[in-house]
């Protein structure tokens, strides 16, 4: 009797997808990216925890104390067209972006510089 001691073979190795070209990290981990934590914008905050129903002009309401605004981008889902929690502020001078961080934080928002280089888009 000559049974097939073990499993069936198969080549899956063509199978499997191939990995995604480039996976970008995770915006919340601390690893280096390629513009490192060292090159921070002066003028552009970034901005996390806002609710899903978060606009642009929410944004401005939200800064527009703190100095001169350039622009503001709420960061929305393309399918619900929700914010996903997180956002830009872009003040037009450091010294207003500094005190809209600070200032924000005594208040509960988490709020900091972003990064002055984007690598995804």
């Amino acid at each position: 009797m000559d049974a097939n001691h073990g499993p069936i073979r198969c080549d899956l190795q063509s199978y499997a997808p191939p990995p995604p070209p480039m996976a970008p990290p995770s915006p919340s981990t601390n690893s280096s990216s390629h513009c490192g934590a060292e090159q921070l914008s002066k003028t552009n905050l970034y901005i996390r925890g806002l609710p899903p129903g978060t606009t642009d002009q929410d944004l401005i309401k939200l800064c527009q104390p703190y100095g001169k605004i350039v622009s503001t981008k709420a960061i929305l889902d393309k399918n619900t067209n929700q914010c996903k929690g997180y956002g830009f502020v872009d003040f037009d001078s450091p010294a207003a972006a500094q005190k809209a961080v600070a200032s924000l934080k005594a208040s509960g928002v988490q709020a900091q510089m972003a990064k002055g280089c984007r690598g995804a888009k």
